[in-house]
């Protein structure tokens, strides 16, 4: 998915990004013309000059 097509649509357009922060699901899915597979989630968190955010990928499984 292009990830880097809402973040720049968000910085260029306010409203935009208030949609995103509450509905991010929604405009992911119209903006990227997608559809989602049920039971998918997407969490929005906005970075400033005071807050980090650190994800934590999915441990890889490891062959026997």
């Amino acid at each position: 998915m292009d990830f880097q097509k809402i973040i720049l649509h968000a910085w260029e357009d306010e409203t935009f990004k208030q949609e995103l922060l509450a509905d991010p699901r929604g405009c992911i899915e119209r903006e990227l013309g997608v559809q989602l597979p049920d039971g998918f989630e997407i969490f929005i968190h906005e970075q400033t000059p005071t807050t980090l955010h650190l994800i934590l990928p999915m441990k890889p499984e490891v062959e026997a």
